[in-house]
C-alpha cells in the first residue's frame, strides 16, 4: 500500500466531488448509471486520513517501488544518549509497537540489553534494517537492503555511532547464506567501518518457548545471546568509553 500517495489520492477525490457538485457542465449519462451526485468519493485508508500527515515523513524514501508501506518513525532523526546502533527486523511493525511488534519479544529485547550492556535500548539508536514493509518474496531481493543502506549511513554519521549490533533476522538479511552468517558469529568484525557483532534475536527465545523446547535448550540459547552482548560490551562499549 503506497501510504505516501494517500494525500494526493484524497485531493483528487475531493476535487472530483467539488466539480460534480457545481454541475456547471453538460454530462451524458447512460441508462443504469448513477446520477453524478450519487457517485461515492469517500476513501478510508488503512491509516486514518487525519493521521496521514503526521505519520508520513516528508523525508521518507522513494528508492524502492515495490514497498507496501513505511515502517513507523524510521526516517526521523534521532540523537541517542548511547552511540550504538541496534538493527532489527519485523515482518510487520504496527503503529503502537515497540522495537519489536511482538510484546514478548520486545520485553525480552529491553531486558537483555539493559541487564548486560547496562543501559536501556531506548538510549541507543534502534532501527529496522529494512525501513519499509515488503512482501516475503521482495525481501529476497538484495537491492532492498542495499537501498536502505543509504539511510543506515546517514544514521551512522548523524548519530556519531561507535558500534553496531545486528539482531536475528536483520543479520540474516545482511549475510544471506548460512556459511556467511556463521563466519561472522561470536566475534567482533568491521562492517560499515565500525565494530559490529551478530546477536540472536529475542524472537528465537519466544519461538523455542512456544514450540516446547526443553529448559536446557532455551537456557543454552539465552546464554549465547548474553555471551555476545558481554563480548560487545567488553570489546566495543568499554573500549570506546575509555578513549
Amino acid at each position: 500500500m503506497r501510504v505516501d500517495l494517500y494525500p494526493e489520492l484524497i485531493e483528487v477525490l475531493r476535487s472530483a466531488r467539488s466539480i460534480l457538485s457545481r454541475r456547471d457542465f453538460f454530462l451524458w449519462k447512460r441508462d443504469g448509471e448513477p446520477r453524478p451526485e450519487e457517485i461515492g468519493f469517500s476513501f478510508k485508508p488503512v491509516v486514518a486520513e487525519k493521521l496521514v500527515a503526521s505519520i508520513l515523513d516528508k523525508n521518507a524514501c522513494t528508492l524502492c517501488a515495490r514497498r507496501i508501506s513505511y515502517k513507523k518513525e524510521q526516517f526521523v532523526k534521532r540523537e541517542p544518549r548511547e552511540p550504538y546502533l541496534f538493527l532489527v527486523h519485523n515482518d510487520f511493525l504496527g503503529p503502537k509497537a515497540g522495537f519489536y511488534n511482538n510484546p514478548q519479544e520486545n520485553a525480552l529485547f529491553l531486558k537483555m540489553i539493559e541487564s548486560v550492556l547496562g543501559f536501556s535500548a531506548k538510549d541507543a539508536l534502534v532501527r529496522e534494517l529494512v525501513r519499509c514493509h515488503f512482501s516475503k518474496e521482495d525481501l529476497k531481493d538484495e537491492t532492498v537492503v542495499q537501498n536502505c543502506s543509504v539511510h543506515l549511513r546517514r544514521d551512522l554519521e548523524d548519530s556519531k555511532i561507535r558500534g553496531i549490533l545486528l539482531f536475528g533476522q536483520a543479520a540474516s538479511l545482511v549475510f544471506r547464506t548460512k556459511e556467511s552468517l556463521e563466519s561472522h558469529e561470536n566475534r567482533v568484525f568491521t562492517w560499515n567501518n565500525l565494530p559490529t557483532m551478530v546477536c540472536p534475536g529475542p524472537n528465537r527465545l519466544v519461538y523455542m518457548r512456544e514450540k516446547g523446547y526443553s529448559k536446557e535448550q532455551i537456557d543454552a540459547e539465552r546464554r549465547k545471546i548474553f555471551d555476545v552482548l558481554e563480548l560487545f560490551k567488553k570489546e566495543v562499549v568499554l573500549i570506546k568509553g575509555a578513549t
